[in-house]
């Protein structure tokens, strides 16, 4: 479930990339979206799979399955 306060913000990095580094257990699959400037949402398109959501739309997944 997302949880706004719980959201890392992205720092800019020198060449232009936005990054952050989170922590995560291993053996289970997390479904993730981007939201910029607060207002529209983007998927990361190099992500390891994606599931549909609620509203319509795809989540990104990220696998931290061995």
């Amino acid at each position: 479930e997302w949880n706004p306060a719980e959201a890392v913000a992205m720092k800019k990095q020198k060449n232009g990339v936005y990054k952050a580094v989170v922590e995560l257990e291993s053996g289970k699959e997390y479904q993730f979206r981007y939201l910029i400037d607060g207002e529209v949402w983007e998927n990361d398109w190099e992500a390891d799979g994606y599931v549909a959501n609620e509203f319509g739309l795809d989540n990104s997944v990220v696998s931290t399955l061995n």
